[in-house]
């Protein structure tokens, strides 16, 4: 329970560090994910200028055929590299964001739980029971929240191991 204002500025500067610290990790996140454009763009304009230095370079026009059905062939391996490390940069970020905010979530209610325990020791007399339904609801939220994390955890371990396996079935194929 905050009891003076020296707590109330420590708790605001405490919120101001985490939000800080989340806002710092999502743009660690987005400067990954651009660096990562970056270099699939690099990739590409120099994979571009070896193809044309190379058609250009044909000698005879069954050459050049033979170039052009060369390179309009789809390249899923690139598309699912470029996939696999977007998914992986994506999930990092979220899984980092995701822990603060649960850090938070619980910093959040033990601060709760101790001001209703504080509140109910000068509570007048005949609040008992109020009280009593007031921790117990409490109690149900955290329980509930507690089962609705761990189910989103399980769906995002699922939908995880079916991308990793995605992404390995066209590596079979090709090889």
């Amino acid at each position: 329970m905050i009891k003076n204002t020296d707590e109330l500025i420590k708790l605001h500067a405490e919120n101001v560090k985490a939000t800080s610290a989340a806002a710092a990790r999502a743009l660690e996140g987005f400067e990954k994910l651009a660096e990562l454009n970056m270099q699939a763009a690099r990739s590409t304009i120099e994979e571009a200028s070896e193809r044309i230095k190379a058609m250009l370079g044909a000698k005879d026009p069954k050459a050049l055929g033979e170039l052009v059905a060369e390179y309009a062939k789809p390249a899923p391996e690139a598309a699912t590299s470029y996939a696999k490390n977007v998914y992986e940069i994506s999930s990092k970020t979220a899984a980092d964001l995701t822990s603060m905010v649960e850090k938070q979530i619980a910093d959040a209610n033990k601060q709760l739980f101790a001001t209703v325990d504080e509140m109910s020791k000068s509570a007048p007399a005949g609040s008992e029971s109020a009280i009593s339904f007031l921790k117990q609801s409490l109690t149900a939220a955290s329980s509930a929240y507690e089962q609705v994390n761990k189910a989103n955890k399980q769906i995002f371990d699922m939908v995880e191991s079916n991308f990793a396996a995605a992404t390995k079935a066209p590596a079979k194929k090709a090889a």
